[in-house]
């Protein structure tokens, strides 16, 4: 018989699921979905796209790799996170956004937000939209240019600048809904410009079980009826905010993130509304059109109080069991 001497407890960060699926295995299902929205920066913007997303998830796995082993830390590379980080990162800047600026949003990302804090699982912020927050901030003009497709690289205006600033209508100068929809002849960030091949993304994870489908739905679903009802029931005013921006890459790719969003059933739902009111609130008020990144990083500072007061009540207990706010 074992002794208690002989017995080794093994510590590991929550939550402790029993599953056939693998770290490795989700990771590399998100990668794949990935693809679609990478295959249409290609098509729209040229192979520059390819060598962003390469250079993201290069800097990206090589940060992962020499932090870890700089600190003596079993290196976890093979789990794919920091490949979809850089995929991301690289999906998330106009094409002429200078390749520095992509390792940089990889530095900040992979070593400040991610690794700093104890690695995959400890992160209360969403690594890719700390990055992305930081450079709209800190390095504008480079990675806010909204260029068109083709070889000119023209810059153009945001669809966001003109229904923002209190706006309730839509500028002649917006395309319209099906160029917004399939990314034809609109500029922006290289792997958000078509909400087609994003929601074929969508339908794919959920159909492998890798994303719970109401946090996008509940997030998108908030932003449009609230700016439906802001814009006087105008259908095109509502579509415009759900189609422009990255409201819907970020909500099947960023808001969805185990990690840094709420873990409880109802928390979710706290989490994904909470998202779209923030975005709508600051597209409309504070003519800022980058509402997406600041309202998911709002609720990923807020999704540990949320999951302590939302914890459901465990079955023949009176109260609620007491949640740590630690990640």
């Amino acid at each position: 018989m074992m002794s208690l001497q002989d017995m080794t407890l093994k510590m590991s960060a929550s939550p402790h699921l029993k599953s056939r699926r693998k770290t490795d295995w989700i990771m590399k299902q998100v990668v794949i979905a990935l693809f679609l929205p990478l295959l249409a920066a290609i098509y729209f913007f040229g192979i520059r796209s390819l060598f962003m997303v390469i250079v993201g998830v290069a800097s990206s796995v090589l940060f992962e790799y020499g932090f870890q082993k700089l600190r003596d830390q079993p290196i976890r590379i093979n789990d794919y996170s920091a490949v979809i980080t850089g995929m991301l990162i690289g999906l998330s800047v106009p094409v002429t956004a200078p390749y520095w600026t992509i390792i940089i949003g990889s530095f900040f990302a992979i070593v400040i937000i991610k690794q700093l804090p104890g690695g995959i699982g400890r992160n209360m912020f969403n690594p890719a939209v700390g990055a992305r927050v930081m450079l709209k901030v800190f390095f504008s003009p480079w990675i806010t240019n909204w260029v068109a497709p083709g070889a000119d690289a023209v810059s153009t205006a945001t669809p966001l600048e003109s229904i923002g600033h209190f706006s309730k209508t839509v500028g002649e100068e917006v395309p319209g809904l099906w160029d917004l929809f399939l990314g034809v002849n609109l500029g922006g960030n290289i792997g958000e410009t078509s909400k087609l091949m994003i929601l074929l993304a969508f339908v794919y994870l959920v159909v492998r079980g890798v994303i719970n489908m109401k946090i996008p739905l509940y997030y998108v679903g908030t932003v449009a009826v609230i700016s439906s009802i802001y814009g006087g029931y105008s259908v095109d005013y509502m579509m415009t905010h759900v189609l422009s921006g990255t409201l819907i890459f970020a909500a099947v790719f960023m808001a969805t993130d185990y990690t840094s969003g709420a873990l409880t059933p109802t928390g979710q739902t706290v989490f994904a509304i909470g998202a779209g009111l923030l975005t709508i609130v600051i597209r409309i008020v504070f003519n800022f059109p980058g509402g997406v990144g600041f309202a998911i990083l709002i609720m990923n500072a807020l999704s540990p109080v949320i999951d302590k007061y939302l914890a459901p009540r465990i079955y023949g207990h009176k109260k609620r069991p007491k949640v740590s706010l630690a990640k």
